[in-house]
Formats: structure tokens, sequence, C-alpha cells
């Protein structure tokens, strides 16, 4: 491909989308992580939607790509992309964003990890919150209105009271 710029400003075409995608998905993880945090449910919602559509639009853009690098005769892999960079007249340009497109997904990558594990922390917290409503744990008796005691399992789940 040496020599011939349009196959070079094509790539760099199909990996800026790439960047666009992904800068999308951080910023959205980032608003997702918010909502999380101040337990704001509408906006954790819209965050959520949100999310699934830059990881569509992402996953639209890779495949672009990877078909791209198919059609010019160049493997489906990083080492595939790489040999095709090397072979435009802007490779040190191409390099750089590959570059960074590597570093955004990583960010992307924790990001979303980070996430799934507050999500995690909050979901074992609403079980033990649960957990003592249900009196599950049987560590705390409840009485009749005579004073006696009521063994825990008698009691109904919440999602039948």
């Amino acid at each position: 491909m040496t020599g011939d710029a349009a196959p070079g400003r094509q790539l760099a075409q199909f990996l800026e989308r790439e960047q666009d995608s992904l800068q999308r998905l951080r910023d959205v993880l980032s608003r997702e992580r918010r909502a999380l945090l101040e337990a704001d449910v509408p906006a954790l919602e819209a965050a959520t939607a949100e999310k699934h559509r830059a990881l569509q639009q992402q996953a639209e853009a890779v495949a672009r790509r990877r078909d791209y690098l198919q059609r010019a005769g160049f493997a489906d892999t990083a080492q595939g992309l790489t040999d095709c960079i090397a072979g435009c007249d802007d490779h040190s340009q191409l390099r750089a964003v590959q570059a960074a497109l590597q570093t955004l997904a990583r960010t992307c990558r924790d990001a979303n990890r980070d996430n799934g594990r507050l999500i995690s922390r909050k979901q074992q917290q609403t079980r033990g919150a649960l957990d003592i409503l249900r009196r599950s744990d049987g560590a705390a008796p409840t009485y009749t209105g005579g004073g006696n005691a009521v063994a825990a399992a008698s009691g109904r789940l919440l999602g039948k009271a």
C-alpha cells in the first residue's frame, strides 16, 4: 500500500470512528458510575440505555474496520492491523491513533469492570437489608401482641405480604 495515500485515509476514518465511539462509551461509563454512586435510578436507567447504544456503535465500527482489513488482504487481528498500518504512507500517524485506541479501550474496559464491581457491592448491601427485613438471619425474634416469641421461619416473605 506504500505510495497510495487513499488506503491510509480510509483506514484513518475507520480508526477515528472507533475512537469516537470509545470516547462516547467512556463518557457514558462515567455518567453510569456517577448515577450508581448517587443512587440516581433515572440517571442510571438513561446511562444504561445510552451504554447499550454506545456499545452497539462500537461493535459496528469494529466490524467495519475488520471488514476493511480482510478486503485489503490482512488478517483480522491486532497484527493484521499493525501490518496494514505499516504499508500506509501516513503510518506514523496511524500508529499513534492505534495506540490511543488501545489505551482508550483499556480505559473503557476498566471503567466497565469498576462499575460492575460497584453494582455487585450495591446488590450485596441490598440483599443484606432485605435479609434484615425478612429476619432470615434468625438473630432477632419477633413477638406477638401477647408478648410471645414467634419463630422467624413462620413469617411471610415481603413478596407475599
